[in-house]
């Protein structure tokens, strides 16, 4: 992470709880409960057929009663592609980025090279590496843990992913069709997502007389807005990213500096937030909705999650590349 140890100032924010009826603190729970006991932990499930001969009332409620499962589940498999991802970082210098061209061609190398030094020069290729370098990671986790004995996660992970299908919203049906798409959804959106706030977050910094090294430091207290999108009910994360972009240049659109607000302590930026005006419509969480929010947002072990991983991983990377300003390299955090 970036030089965490050496910080002056406040610390990161913690990862804030912002699900209805502490649903962060029972999946980690559950999942703690799983790595435990493993499928001991877990209830028997009702079949697709069951589950639709119920009211339109009764199937709410069992899936309701499910999120809870569906969410430990998924938080143990995206907690480990993430670890390792950065637990693979020596072997792909210098970054740790892997090209795997799924952002180009939506493919998955089974043998991607790294990254090569000097060929991101932008936010953007930033995000197209750090994506394909979480999927690529993700694909390898899954077919790991199909070769163990933990494959029982996986189905039983499809078979839950199953009954949220029955009467799913259309638009739904496709982050829904599997464990992989589900925790590829979520994953993408916490990378591409980090790339896009840090890109507007330096913009904001760029009038102080800071370093890279600084701004780093500023990136990594400045988690909370990511947190907040991955908490937004899967149903409206689109809407949510659309109305922070600020419109198109370039290529692509970017967020928008106006919505974030840099909190200042004697002149000088300690952290970065969205306006505490744009907050209610991006945390109103609707739970008529079969799942909330991204599948990362909560740490299986009650730590730091994947999203909040990929949030410091990406202040690192930022610095390292230069797109802060000029920087030294240094080695990655432990």
């Amino acid at each position: 992470m970036p030089e965490a140890n050496d910080t002056a100032g406040p610390e990161p924010e913690a990862e804030p709880e912002t699900e209805p009826e502490g649903v962060g603190r029972r999946v980690s729970l559950l999942a703690r409960e799983i790595a435990r006991r493993g499928p001991n932990a877990l209830k028997p499930l009702l079949s697709a057929e069951q589950l639709g001969n119920l009211s339109e009332g009764e199937r709410h409620q069992v899936r309701k009663r499910l999120r809870v499962e569906l969410y430990a589940l998924a938080s143990i498999l995206a907690d480990g592609s993430v670890r390792r991802a950065l637990d693979q970082r020596p072997s792909y210098s210098p970054y740790g980025l892997v090209r795997s061209m799924h952002s180009q061609m939506r493919m998955i190398l089974a043998d991607p090279g790294p990254v090569e030094e000097g060929t991101v020069d932008s936010f953007r290729a930033l995000g197209l590496a750090y994506v394909d370098t979480t999927v690529f990671h993700l694909d390898q986790h899954f077919k790991e843990r199909r070769a163990v004995d933990s494959v029982w996660l996986l189905d039983r992970l499809e078979k839950v992913l199953g009954l949220f299908r029955v009467d799913a919203d259309p638009g739904l049906r496709a982050r829904l069709r599997d464990g992989f798409s589900f925790l590829y959804g979520g994953l993408h959106f916490g990378t591409s997502v980090s790339v896009q706030l840090a890109e507007v977050m330096a913009r904001k910094l760029e009038p102080f007389p800071l370093d890279a090294a600084e701004k780093a430091r500023v990136l990594l207290r400045s988690n909370r807005p990511a947190f907040h999108l991955a908490a937004v009910n899967v149903a409206h994360v689109v809407p949510a990213h659309q109305y922070l972009l600020a419109g198109p240049t370039g290529d692509a659109p970017w967020m928008d500096p106006a919505h974030f607000v840099i909190q200042e302590v004697d002149g000088r930026p300690v952290r970065i937030g969205l306006r505490e005006d744009e907050l209610p419509g991006l945390a109103a969480i609707p739970t008529t909705y079969p799942t909330l929010g991204c599948p990362a947002r909560v740490s299986p072990s009650g730590g730091t999650s994947a999203i909040g991983m990929l949030w410091a991983w990406c202040a690192e990377l930022a610095r390292d590349l230069g797109l802060l300003g000029a920087a030294s390299r240094a080695p990655a955090a432990e």
